[in-house]
């Protein structure tokens, strides 16, 4: 043996300043990679390491191990973590020990000690893989009487289940007690869904990354036979009680398997990945303290076997091993190139280690990772004068901090929940843009809210409604849209039969909404479009055609005129087969340029309630079903020369909005009709009483106007050319003020007033007659054809109440559809006729 003398003597002072200095380079921690040492120009992959230390020393110094311990507990800010292990002094020569049992059992103690609280400082050290290979290493082997496959298998997957922790078991007593307090699913699920889970871990379907690692991992062969149970099954009973010296398994592959599997736990808890934020707060690596290794008590096997493994696996192992001996390590032979340095020159042998490294490694030499040092024979006691230098750990990132981490995450889930929020809102408010409707609707381009209680566009099913109304009212008109919406599939599947059929789309287009008298007459109008669709769809044959009705909505008061065609035109660009309006509602200035416009876009428009005598020189494409103004005004005339003959005076009410043509348009035509003597007769026409329209800012003047009609004289005849929504306020005037009742006669449009039961019980006491273009009647007893088909498809309707009423305007809507029936009938054998073939033939046939 080649004697080592120090150039002087030191003190156990100068000893441990040196050592810790090593120590502090080998624990720092890279701020970047995992080369440790702080070496410049240390280069990653052929040179990285961190290297078995070995401190060799006289046995006076056997102290050095728990000094440097004492400095690991007491480094600034706060402990590095450590664990300390005393090997014990061999009593007598064993010939032959259990070298797998050995190497596990000081292992599992290192394990304890530093995955222990007192080493959490920097984040928890947890050994999942060690602990699964040693768990099974002492587990009784299989094959015997009482041993199986199958027992195995529910002892992993109880130990699974509860924690993976020998130190943790819970007892069957406790799940068995907690299975009975709940229902019978959950105890089937609490049996059935950990089986499930705990085999998918051993597959690799679901997380369970020890039972992956134990296929992959390079000792005894892990793919024989292939699956994890069989392999399991060749480690159990090799620590088992009562099994003998020889495991049945190679003894040094089953010892590197223990190893690896520690030192691959520590690798994976210093692994640098963006979400493993703990790994960022370890900038300190642990140390391990073997002491008083020998060769007789498995010290030197276990340093041994941490060579071999880093040779055969050429993974870094972010831990520090130094030891504490008398002899040199591993084989207490100290050859020339093997002499161990002294401790003061503790820096200028690591550099020279780290070149040799590499080619060492490679080779596979049993010392490549061997750094040998000998401490001078200096007493080293605990508690004597610290050393000048000191342990220390670098803070952790700010970033990485518990603190920083927490408010980083509330800001973000802040962010997270402002961002939901925000799309959520946006969502919902672009949905309430749309009348509630989703963006993935086939109707959410074409309908949006543009009043508070106006949904205002074209749609291939229902027009929503925004605003409140009566309960069963507005329950009819949904179900009667979605009637038309039912039978529109049934067009387009007959088309899909018989393509030589004419088939075509028109839009109704009205102004709906939630008021009472708007949804009477809109309910009534869409029953006699239902009604003639549905009789087309009865009739077969060639030259029969299909009409596909879409509806469409221009506002309450026809006031979004513009945005209905703007909508439509969207349709029309989706849908080539839209040839043609009908409908429409309220004679306003509004109205008129809708109709212009859909004039412009070479839709014929036919209508089947306007009256505004101006309308039909509004556009060549517009045709009228109903009556104008002054046709009405001469029917008015006539009537009342039979009816009040008794009333020479007339008093005409009116709105006293210019843009409502069809009560400014219809007093002129009534006064006209009442002073020309054309039904030979001429009254006295007082000049007009002119009522406030109800706004949303104003209410109507309409009642005053009624409490002022009863000052009028017996012999007045008072015509009411006005709105229905004004004319209940024009009731409630007349029924709280007059004594007698004054001869009422009202304009068609009361007959939205009119149509609706609730309304005309509201003021029983009053009389008044109403001026139709239609008359309605009880369809579910009536024998004309439009009425039988109702009682066909709104069966429903009659069995709830036998005496439903549909409004006369019905017809019209009946006859207004009829009307582009009768020319695709003209046009056939034209199976897709244009609008402007349809708007030539209606030209023809009117």
């Amino acid at each position: 043996m080649i004697e080592m003398h120090a150039a002087e003597p030191s003190s156990s002072v100068e000893v441990m300043d040196e050592l810790l200095k090593l120590v502090q380079d080998l624990t720092e921690r890279p701020r970047f990679g995992e080369l440790p040492g702080g070496r410049p120009g240390a280069r990653a992959g052929d040179d990285r390491g961190i290297p078995l230390v070995c401190l060799v020393r006289e046995h006076g110094s056997a102290g050095l191990l728990k000094v440097l311990r004492a400095h690991l507990r007491g480094a600034y800010p706060g402990r590095i973590p450590h664990a300390y292990h005393q090997f014990p002094d061999a009593e007598e020569e064993n010939p032959s020990p259990n070298q797998v049992a050995e190497v596990g059992a000081v292992l599992a103690e290192v394990a304890r000690d530093l995955s222990g609280a007192a080493n959490g400082r920097y984040g928890r050290h947890a050994f999942p893989r060690f602990r699964l290979v040693y768990w099974l290493m002492n587990q009784p082997a299989g094959g015997s009487e009482h041993e199986s496959t199958a027992s195995l298998l529910t002892r992993l997957r109880e130990r699974d289940l509860r924690g993976r922790s020998e130190d943790d078991l819970i007892p069957r007593e406790a799940f068995d007690t907690a299975a009975d307090a709940v229902p019978w699913w959950a105890r089937v699920a609490l049996k059935l869904l950990p089986s499930f889970l705990f085999r998918a871990k051993l597959r690799g379907l679901v997380p369970g990354r020890e039972y992956r690692w134990l296929l992959r991992q390079p000792y005894l062969a892990p793919h024989d036979p292939g699956t994890f149970l069989g392999f399991a099954e060749r480690l159990t009973g090799t620590l088992a009680p009562g099994r003998g010296s020889e495991p049945h398994e190679d003894a040094g592959q089953l010892a590197k398997l223990l190893v690896n599997a520690f030192l691959e736990d520590v690798r994976r808890g210093y692994r640098r990945t963006p979400w493993r934020v703990r790994s960022a707060r370890r900038t300190v690596y642990p140390v391990v303290l073997l002491d008083g290794i020998r060769r007789d008590n498995g010290g030197y096997a276990l340093l041994k076997l941490i060579n071999d493994v880093r040779n055969d696996t050429g993974s870094f192992d972010p831990l520090i091993i130094i030891s504490g001996s008398e002899k040199v390590p591993p084989d207490a032979a100290a050859a020339d190139e093997r002499a161990p340095a002294w401790v003061e020159n503790a820096g200028r042998a690591y550099e020279t280690w780290t070149r040799k490294l590499a080619t060492n490694s490679r080779a596979r030499r049993p010392t490549a990772w061997f750094l040998p040092l000998r401490v001078p024979p200096v007493e080293i006691e605990p508690g004597e004068v610290p050393p000048l230098a000191t342990l220390t750990v670098r803070p952790a990132p700010v970033w990485s901090r518990t603190p920083v981490l927490a408010v980083v995450v509330v800001l973000l889930l802040g962010a997270v929940a402002a961002s939901g929020y925000w799309r959520i809102t946006a969502a919902a408010e672009e949905r309430d843009r749309h009348c509630g409707l989703s963006p993935g609707d086939s109707n959410f381009e074409t309908l949006a809210r543009l009043d508070p209680a106006d949904c205002v566009g074209v749609s291939s099913r229902a027009i929503p409604l925004l605003d409140s109304g009566n309960g069963e009212l507005r329950n009819r008109f949904m179900r009667v849209q979605d009637r038309i919406a039912l039978q529109n599939e049934q067009v387009e599947q007959a088309n899909a039969d018989n393509p030589n059929r004419p088939y075509a789309t028109v839009v109704y287009v009205s102004a709906m909404s939630g008021q009472p008298e708007l949804l009477a007459t809109n309910t009534a109008r869409l029953m006699g479009v239902a009604a003639m669709q549905a009789r087309l769809l009865d009739d077969h044959g060639n030259g029969h055609p299909l009409i596909k009705v879409l509806l469409g909505n221009a506002g309450r008061t026809m006031q979004h005129g513009d945005e209905l065609v703007e909508h439509l035109k969207t349709w029309m660009r989706r849908d080539p087969t839209i040839v043609g309006v009908l409908g429409l509602a309220q004679s306003r200035r509004t109205t008129r340029e809708t109709i212009v416009k859909l004039g412009r876009q070479g839709l014929p428009t036919v209508v089947a309630t306007l009256s505004a005598n101006e309308f039909p020189e509004a556009s060549s494409r517009y045709f009228q079903i109903s009556p104008n103004n002054d046709r009405e005004a001469l029917v008015a005339a006539e009537y009342a020369d039979t009816a009040y003959a008794d009333r020479d005076k007339v008093q005409i009410v009116r709105s006293a909005d210019d843009n409502d043509l069809y009560s400014t348009d219809l007093a002129r035509s009534l006064r006209t009709r009442f002073t020309d003597g054309s039904t030979g007769r001429v009254r006295e026409v007082l000049p007009d009483l002119v009522y406030r329209p109800t706004t949303a800012k104003d209410h109507t003047d309409a009642r005053a106007i009624g409490q002022e009609l009863c000052k009028r004289t017996a012999d007045t005849l008072v015509v009411y050319a006005g709105r229905p929504g004004e004319f209940s306020d024009l009731l409630d005037g007349i029924a709280g003020t007059c004594s007698g009742q004054p001869a009422l006669l009202a304009g068609d449009d009361v007959m939205r007033h009119a149509a609706d039961a609730a309304l005309r019980e509201k003021h029983p006491s009053v009389t008044y007659d109403v001026l139709s273009f239609a008359v309605g009647a009880e369809y579910c007893d009536a024998k004309e054809d439009i009425y039988r088909k109702m009682q066909q498809i709104f069966e429903a309707e009659c069995d709830a109440d036998p005496r439903s009423f549909v409004d006369g305007q019905a017809t019209l809507a009946y006859d207004a559809l009829d009307l582009y029936a009768h020319a695709m009938k003209e046009l056939f054998p034209v199976v897709r006729p244009s609008s402007g073939d349809l708007w030539k033939t209606i030209s023809d046939i009117g």
